[in-house]
């Protein structure tokens, strides 16, 4: 898990407020993943991408910065892309910071998929599954049948 020069993280929902912006289950388990894998990658820069969407507060990587910053991540490490709005433009958008050896971090229900469009983009990253928090049944099948459904558009258009 280390010699990693950066970590991007895939933004996911943010709550709260613009003062006190809270991440989800799903984006703090991203980021407790980020968290432990710069254990060990010390001098990785983190990007974290995610743009502001309709019902968020501030752009997730901001909420995912302040999360960091409350867990003693330095901002020296961190770089926000906020202007994606989905996993084709978290990539897209990140990818200049990606030519050295990269881990990518999301959750294990969107990994699949995100390294799929990562190759398509002539991404070559290595994939660290955040294990997704305990969830009701109805809430795991709607993400695995959204998966599903975006691989298959990943697979035939590229996005």
């Amino acid at each position: 898990m280390s010699g990693y020069q950066t970590i991007l993280v895939l933004g996911s929902e943010i709550t709260g407020s613009s003062k006190n912006p809270l991440p989800t289950p799903v984006t703090k388990s991203r980021l407790d993943a980020a968290l432990k894998v710069a254990q060990f990658n010390p001098h990785a820069k983190i990007v974290l991408s995610g743009g502001k969407g309709k019902n968020e507060p501030v752009s997730e990587a901001y909420g995912m910065e302040k999360y960091l910053e409350k867990h003693s991540v330095s901002t020296d490490r961190i770089i926000k892309e906020d202007h994606a709005i989905n996993t084709y433009t978290n990539l897209r958008n990140s990818k200049i910071f990606c030519s050295k050896k990269t881990l990518l971090i999301t959750s294990d229900f969107h990994l699949a998929r995100s390294l799929t469009l990562a190759k398509a983009q002539g991404l070559k990253l290595t994939g660290y599954a955040a294990k997704t928090p305990q969830r009701s049944l109805i809430t795991l099948s709607y993400f695995y049948v959204r998966e599903t459904i975006g691989m298959g558009r990943a697979l035939i258009f590229g996005r």
